[in-house]
């Protein structure tokens, strides 16, 4: 098994997975300042909650495919697995990384998250769970297509349709274990601790779907 390099991670990684998710973290801070300090709390949640989640999905989707050596890669021993964590550890982890940032910079703003998230890792599960789930989402669907703008707009149009529905899936009966945005808004919903397992659960099982897919190296060529 080839050893992880990250000078070849470096060179073959696109630019689209800083300067995106920067974008929008940039954006967002111009936001906190014209909205004030009395909605800065809103605000990172709005961040938090549906920025960051999106921005997952659809880097997710495009981490494995758009690697401009892919099929070189192919062709050394490298496994799947280490293929497959190589391009989306790096993607969550600038996620993390300006989620932590922005949560700072909220503080710094005059946030006080106590009313609403009773916990640090409350506040953390806001985006971590829609995001793992969203990125799994846009993965798999980007490798069962073999396209990643397919896994783009699928993880977006999820992303849309629970959004602006989220009423209807939190009342639901299956409908509030698949919401990805209850750890955001919903933290007195009776189903939350479900609802974050079986996303949790849903996300490991699209995750290693996709490690099986991109097994069949010959689909990518």
């Amino acid at each position: 098994m080839k050893r992880f390099s990250l000078r070849y991670l470096l060179l073959t990684s696109r630019f689209e997975q800083i300067w995106f998710p920067l974008a929008f973290w940039a954006l967002f801070v111009i936001i906190a300042f014209l909205r004030g300090p009395e909605y800065i709390v809103d605000t990172t949640r709005a961040y938090l909650g549906a920025v960051i989640p999106l921005g997952g999905g659809i880097l997710a989707a495009y981490a494995v495919l758009e690697d401009p050596a892919l099929e070189l890669r192919f062709a050394t021993p490298v496994t799947s697995l280490q293929t497959l964590l190589e391009r989306l550890v790096p993607t969550f982890l600038v996620q993390t990384l300006f989620a932590l940032t922005y949560q700072l910079f909220a503080v710094a703003f005059g946030a006080d998250f106590a009313p609403i998230y009773a916990t640090w890792g409350s506040l953390q599960l806001a985006w971590l769970v829609p995001t793992l789930a969203l990125m799994a989402l846009g993965c798999f669907s980007a490798m069962l297509a073999t396209r990643a703008t397919t896994g783009a707009l699928l993880a977006g149009m999820v992303w849309l349709v629970q959004l602006v529905a989220r009423s209807w899936f939190a009342e639901n009966e299956i409908g509030k274990y698949l919401l990805v945005f209850m750890s955001s808004f919903m933290l007195d919903h009776p189903a939350l601790r479900a609802n974050q397992l079986v996303l949790g659960a849903v996300s490991l099982a699209f995750f290693l779907a996709s490690w099986a897919l991109l097994q069949r190296q010959e689909r990518y060529i």
